[in-house]
């Protein structure tokens, strides 16, 4: 169900994917989905924002859908109409700030993917330095269809973002060291592997690219605001779309940086984001707290 295009839209619900909506090595859990269902019919906008890349979403879901009616893909790099599959809002790094980034990761002997232009981001290429990375190497075989090592003159080019990837161990100070290093010209995220669960990503993007933005924009078409958002996550990259939210959550198994931030709800396998939902909805008068919800 997608929402009455006739009717303005009376908020925005944002989610999270892997590990909030998605239940991992599983499914859904109903009672999401019917919040998600019920958030339709009462003219709310639902997006999924997601470090995803729009192929890995879609080879995950295969012929499964959702009730959302937009994608923030790749962190905000790529925004989706989920009902017509276009591409209305998309953003990469441009050859010099691609170059700038390569050469300095070189330098610093970091391991590290560049991810090709986007829609294509899941076509990356690499350089692994280290010699043992573990969770790169889980990356390259999953993806060995469409990567390579990284060759000269490969930094002279538009990319997406790139993709640090540090193992245990060795993850103190990272992020501050890329930010510091790197500057004003790029957007830096941290995230943990979706892989092993354990390695440290850091993910570059180019300024103003973000999970938030993305949303912000697509609430704006709207004549929407932070003010009019609910949002839920569950690891560091969601961070800046929670501080974005008025009303922000986060399911039970966040990282402690998370949960002494903002509110904490169910874990994704109890139907932490319909909690949410029905606490937002509650709070902001849409709902009576005694309504049974979602039905």
């Amino acid at each position: 169900m997608v929402i009455d295009s006739s009717r303005a839209p009376v908020g925005i619900f944002a989610t999270d994917f892997d590990g909030t909506l998605h239940m991992p090595g599983r499914d859904f859990h109903r009672e999401d989905i019917l919040a998600l269902e019920c958030l339709g019919r009462m003219n709310i906008l639902r997006v999924i924002a997601t470090g995803r890349s729009p192929f890995s979403f879609d080879r995950m879901m295969g012929k499964r859908s959702l009730p959302v009616d937009y994608l923030v893909l790749s962190s905000g790099a790529g925004i989706q109409d989920y009902r017509t599959g276009e591409f209305i809002r998309t953003a990469s790094a441009n050859e010099a700030l691609t170059s700038r980034a390569v050469n300095w990761l070189r330098n610093s002997g970091y391991d590290f993917c560049v991810q090709a232009e986007f829609p294509r981001n899941h076509v990356f290429t690499y350089s692994y330095s280290s010699g043992s990375n573990p969770d790169l190497e889980r990356r390259i075989a999953i993806y060995a269809d469409f990567c390579r090592e990284i060759r000269k003159g490969d930094e002279k080019s538009v990319s997406t973002q790139i993709v640090i990837i540090v193992p245990p161990g060795r993850q103190d100070g990272v992020v501050r060291e890329v930010t510091d290093s790197l500057g004003e010209s790029y957007n830096v995220l941290r995230t943990t592997s979706p892989l092993d669960g354990q390695s440290l990503w850091v993910e570059i993007f180019p300024a103003g690219v973000s999970k938030s933005s993305g949303v912000e924009w697509l609430a704006a078409r709207y004549g929407l605001c932070g003010s009019d958002a609910a949002a839920v996550g569950n690891d560091y990259n969601d961070h800046d779309l929670l501080q974005w939210a008025r009303h922000a959550f986060v399911v039970k198994d966040s990282p402690e940086h998370l949960k002494t931030r903002f509110r904490e709800v169910s874990s994704v396998n109890e139907g932490g984001v319909a909690q949410a939902a029905r606490l937002w909805l509650v709070e902001t008068g849409q709902l009576s707290g005694e309504d049974c919800w979602p039905v």
